[in-house]
Order: structure tokens, then C-alpha cells, then sequence
């Protein structure tokens, strides 16, 4: 229940704690956090947190900053999420503004799960996507195995990941088809030859993963889509959260500095957010009509300690 129900949720979390704490009869959970703080560990046949099971940050990261992710409480329970609706291959929608780490969630689990049995591919969607660039996209990650049947190499799920799903724009009829697409796979496991209709291609151990930002694009999806997928809200993320990230990324990188540096970068961190969090949450620069251009989010928040990341000792 703590994710079927409360997945959706963001502002009603804390009221959703204590509802599900009242309901949940002998099942005790440990005071002092959210429900969603906890996972149950069959082993210890006890309560845990999500911030236990984290992995500390590898500071010999050499890619790209914009492909870095730090570990945490919030990354590790997407992940397990993913995980467990991988096993039984029920799909998985995340809803956030931009900059909540949606797609970035589900890249890094594409970057660590088993390719012994998984096949991981995405699609980024537009205003001019249609469904025949969709199942162009799909055929091209599925092998034939037998006649007119179709999938992942034998022993494998091809786990199917599309980025700003409501972008598609609605046809004169308020469909989008590539919605209608992606409903059809799920419902009957089959698309149409696009040469000869007349023929079926049945599609098997495909699962779809897919990000919306209800601000952008159609703003939802069709209702008879979004009940195949389980649906999780991800918000902006807290203090605390903002502090574990980039803390971390800016002790690594003064570490080359002088001594003196060593209290520097918790103070960055903690002016940064103050300056970050009395624009993004002011009146005077929410975005208007007029001004629809104001959109901070931890992107920009992102930016400025890239930026102090150029700075050499």
C-alpha cells in the first residue's frame, strides 16, 4: 500500500503517512520518518531505511556531469521499484516537473541492470512523434523467433523506456497514436505490417517505462494507457537530499585544494540553496504568460556547482 496508493502522491504524503500508520493494525512501523523512509528486510524480519542500503559515492566518476548520479535513499527505493516491476513485468510511469530525476532514475538502472536478461532501449518523444516512428523504434530491438512472432533474443525482456510521454500531439480526434500504439502492445501483444495490414507481428516480453511532465504537452495520457502502469510522483528534492549530492561532489573536488577549502563546500551547498530556494519559491518569479520562461529546478541548481566544478586548485 505504501506505493500502490502512495505512489501518486506528493503533497499529501505526510497525510498519507498518517492514515496508512492508523490503518495498518498490528503492522508496526518505526517512528520518526515517513512510511515511504522504510522497507521491510525479509532476513532481519525487521523494518529498515532506504538510506542504509546506499552505496557511497565512487569520486573516480570520469564521464560527463550531466551523466553523474549520486546514490541515495530516493535513487536506491526508484531502483528496487524498477526491479521488482521488471520481475513481473507491470509497467512503471514516473510524473514530475522537470528536474525531479526522472529520466536520470531510470538511465541509471538501465546502466546497472543484468544484460544477461535484459535488453534496455528508450525513445525520447516529441510533438511530432507518431506511431509509425514508435514501432519503427520498437521492431528494431526485437528479433523473429517463429513466424509472425517477435521479441527480445530468447531469456530476455526488453525493457522499453519512452521520455515525456504526453508530448505527442493530439489528431483531430483528441487521440495521440502513439499512445494508442503503445496500449495496443500492452492489451494484445500485437502490431500491424505497415506494408500489408493485412498481417499481424505479435510482440512478446516487451515492458514500457515511461516520464511525464503534467506542466508540458497534452498534460496527461489516456486513462485506458495509464491503468497498465504503475504511477510514482517524484517532487523536488529536500534539503537534506540536495546536501547528500552535491556535499559529496564538491568534498571530492576540493580535496586537490588547499586545507582550507575543506569547510567550503558544505557552505557553497547551503548558499547555494538558500539563494535557489527564495527564487524558485517567490511569487515574483513564478512563471506567468508572459514571462513562462521563469522554470527553476534542479537543473540550474545543477549548473552552478558544474561551474564551481571548472575552478582548479
Amino acid at each position: 500500500m505504501i506505493w500502490s496508493f502512495g505512489g501518486p502522491l506528493i503533497d499529501a504524503k505526510i497525510s498519507y503517512n498518517g492514515t496508512l500508520r492508523g490503518l495498518a493494525g498490528r503492522v508496526k512501523f518505526p517512528d520518526g520518518l515517513l512510511v515511504y523512509d522504510y522497507y521491510y528486510d525479509p532476513m532481519k524480519q525487521q523494518w529498515a531505511l532506504w538510506s542504509e542500503r546506499v552505496k557511497p559515492f565512487d569520486p573516480n566518476f570520469d564521464g560527463l556531469f550531466s551523466n553523474l548520479v549520486v546514490p541515495t535513499a530516493e535513487t536506491n527505493r526508484q531502483k528496487f521499484l524498477i526491479d521488482v516491476h521488471r520481475k513481473t513485468r507491470k509497467g512503471l510511469l514516473y510524473v514530475g516537473f522537470a528536474g525531479t530525476g526522472k529520466t536520470t532514475i531510470i538511465k541509471d538502472y538501465f546502466n546497472s541492470v543484468d544484460k544477461e536478461i535484459t535488453v534496455c532501449s528508450s525513445m525520447n518523444m516529441n510533438s511530432y512523434t507518431d506511431s509509425k516512428a514508435l514501432q519503427t523504434v520498437i521492431e528494431s530491438n526485437v528479433d523473429k523467433r517463429m513466424g509472425k512472432i517477435f521479441g527480445p533474443p530468447s531469456g530476455k525482456i526488453l525493457m522499453f523506456f519512452m521520455d515525456d510521454l504526453n508530448m505527442p500531439k493530439l489528431d483531430k480526434y483528441g487521440t495521440q497514436s502513439p499512445i494508442c500504439l503503445i496500449r495496443q502492445i500492452i492489451d494484445y501483444q500485437l502490431v500491424f505490417d505497415r506494408e500489408h495490414l493485412e498481417e499481424k507481428k505479435t510482440i512478446q516480453d516487451v515492458m514500457f517505462l515511461g516520464c511525464l511532465n503534467p506542466k508540458s504537452g497534452s498534460f496527461t495520457i489516456d486513462l485506458r494507457l495509464s491503468r497498465h502502469f504503475t504511477m510514482i510522483a517524484l517532487g523536488t528534492p529536500d534539503k537534506e537530499i540536495l546536501n547528500t549530492i552535491f556535499h559529496q561532489v564538491l568534498q571530492n573536488h576540493f580535496k586537490n585544494f588547499d586545507n582550507t577549502f575543506n569547510n567550503y563546500a558544505k557552505k557553497i551547498v547551503d548558499a547555494t540553496s538558500v539563494v535557489f530556494n527564495g527564487i524558485a519559491l517567490t511569487a515574483q518569479f513564478m512563471p506567468t504568460a508572459k514571462k513562462f520562461h521563469y522554470q527553476f529546478n534542479l537543473r540550474d541548481f545543477t549548473r552552478i556547482v558544474q561551474n564551481v566544478l571548472q575552478a582548479e586548485a
